[in-house]
């Protein structure tokens, strides 16, 4: 059996970071995840948001294992996860399905805030336990040093997706920006064209006031016959 665990301080908000987990995958940096199908989503009496998943990974065993133990390269782990708004908590626990008569993975993955609020606190478990074989602890060794080496990917690649998002908030911001300053110009401009529209018919109106106070004063002043 083996341990391994880790932490890690984002110097982004937990809101920005857990929003950032639900699309880190697929990335260029972690190309042994491969699959990511929900199972159930749903928000408990207590408002938290639990997600269960079916993850499918290469890589879980060196190549020359699974070809000894004749199994397919791709493993599939059963992940179930809760997000507490209240609390600012995500807590994501997952364990191996495929090989679990000869592997077992158990990894918990908590996402906390910091007690500095523009930060979150990453900290990471696992259990690593293998069965039935004589080189187990090679083997525990070799998969604690692949997800050791995975969580350093992955982190990178949350800060690859916080900065996009950042990006998609900000270009956001630019379009409604824009689109404001658009639209008050575009009621500026109609305000000046019915404020000039009004001014001339009300010029108009006072003309033709005019027509009849004219037409009575011409009449009055022809000679009497």
């Amino acid at each position: 059996m083996k341990f391994w665990s880790s932490e890690h301080i984002f110097n982004h908000c937990w809101e920005r970071v857990t929003q950032a987990v639900w699309r880190k995958y697929p990335n260029d940096l972690n190309p042994n995840v491969k699959t990511m199908d929900v199972l159930d989503r749903h928000v408990d009496e207590h408002g938290r948001l639990h997600t269960t998943r079916l993850v499918g990974t290469e890589g879980f065993l060196p190549s020359w294992v699974c070809s000894m133990i004749g199994i397919n390269n791709t493993c599939y782990a059963y992940e179930h996860s809760v997000v507490d708004p209240e609390k600012k908590t995500m807590i994501m626990g997952s364990r191996n399905m495929t090989l679990s008569g000869w592997v077992d993975v158990e990894e918990t993955l908590t996402y906390s805030q910091h007690e500095d609020d523009d930060k979150t606190r990453l900290t990471q478990d696992a259990v690593i336990k293998v069965f039935r074989i004589s080189f187990k602890d090679y083997c525990e060794s070799l998969i604690r040093s692949t997800m050791a080496n995975n969580a350093s990917k992955g982190r990178q690649a949350m800060e690859m997706v916080i900065s996009k998002i950042n990006r998609e908030v900000q270009d956001l911001a630019s379009n409604i920006e824009q689109a404001t300053s658009r639209l008050n110009s575009e009621l500026e401009h109609a305000t000046s064209i019915l404020n000039t529209e009004f001014e001339q018919a009300k010029q108009g109106l006072e003309q033709a006031s005019l027509f009849p106070q004219a037409f009575c004063e011409g009449s009055s002043s022809k000679p009497s016959s």
